[in-house]
C-alpha cells in the first residue's frame, strides 16, 4: 500500500476529507481510512428514527466556521442560508414571554423591553458590535499560518476590546455591560456550551468557546447549509475523490 499512495489520512471526518482534497489537488495520491461504514464524522445528515423518513443534521450552525476560501479552493457545491433568528429564550419569571434576538435591531430592541430589560439593549449592542469587529480581524487567520498572540492583538487593533474578550474572564465583561440575569444568561450561552467551565474561570475556557461562536464568517452571524450537513459532506467527498485521492471506509 505504501508504494501506491503518497499520503494516508487516518479518519474520514470533514477535516480529514478537506485535507485529502487539498492533497489530491496538489497532485498527491491519497488514501483515507475510516473505521465506520461511512465518511463524514460529525458533518452528516442521519436518519435517527427507524421507519421515519426524516434526515437530521448535527451541529449545522457550525458551518459558519467553514471559510469561504476552502469552498472556493476546492470548488465545493454548497449553499448557505442566513439564520435570521439567533435565539429565543423563555423568561423563567413569565414563560409566556421571552427574549428574541434577531438580525432586525428593532425587533430585538422591542423584545428586550417586553422582558423588562430595555436598559440592557445598549450594553448588548456594544458587546456584539465588539465581537463583530474582532470577527472581521480574527476569522481570516483560520486559513493562514497561526499568528502569535501579539500579532493577533495588533491585527485586532483595539486593546480595550482585546482585554474584554481575550485577557479577562468573560464574566467580567458580561457583568459590566448587562444587568438582567436573563440577558446575561443568553450572552453567556456561547461561552458555556460544552466547556463545563465557569464564566469566571481564570483559565479562560469560556472565553475560547465564546470566541468560536462569534467569529463565524467574519461577522459572527450564523448560517445553515441548504439541504443539511450531508450536503457539505457530499461536496467534500466528491472533492476528495477527484484524481489522486481514494477514500475507503475500513
Amino acid at each position: 500500500m505504501t508504494s501506491s499512495v503518497d499520503v494516508v489520512v487516518v479518519g474520514g471526518g470533514h477535516n480529514a476529507l478537506t485535507a485529502a482534497a487539498y492533497l489530491a489537488r496538489a497532485g498527491r495520491r491519497v488514501l483515507v481510512l475510516e473505521r465506520a461504514g461511512h465518511v463524514g464524522g460529525a458533518a452528516v445528515s442521519g436518519t435517527p428514527f427507524p421507519g421515519v423518513a426524516a434526515r437530521l443534521s448535527r451541529y449545522s450552525y457550525l458551518v459558519s466556521l467553514l471559510p469561504r476560501r476552502i469552498v472556493d479552493d476546492l470548488g465545493l457545491d454548497v449553499r448557505l442560508a442566513r439564520r435570521p433568528v439567533s435565539s429565543c429564550t423563555p423568561d423563567p419569571a413569565d414563560p409566556g414571554r421571552g427574549l428574541l434576538v434577531t438580525d432586525d435591531p428593532g425587533v430585538t430592541r422591542r423584545s428586550f423591553a417586553r422582558v423588562g430589560a430595555a436598559a440592557d439593549h445598549a450594553g448588548w449592542s456594544a458587546l456584539y458590535a465588539g465581537t463583530t469587529r474582532l470577527a472581521a480581524a480574527v476569522f481570516p487567520t483560520l486559513t493562514e499560518p497561526l499568528p502569535t498572540r501579539a500579532e493577533l492583538r495588533e491585527r485586532v487593533g483595539d486593546d480595550a476590546l482585546w482585554a474584554s474578550l481575550v485577557d479577562r474572564p468573560l464574566d467580567d465583561t458580561i457583568t459590566a455591560l448587562l444587568r438582567s440575569d436573563l440577558v446575561r444568561g443568553v450572552a453567556a450561552t456561547d461561552g458555556l456550551i460544552g466547556t463545563l467551565a465557569r464564566l469566571d474561570d481564570p483559565a479562560l475556557l469560556a472565553n475560547r468557546c465564546f470566541l468560536y461562536h462569534v467569529i463565524g464568517g467574519g461577522t459572527g452571524r450564523w448560517d445553515v447549509p441548504v439541504g443539511g450537513m450531508g450536503t457539505i459532506l457530499g461536496a467534500l467527498e466528491r472533492a476528495a475523490r477527484r484524481p489522486g485521492s481514494s477514500p475507503r471506509p475500513r
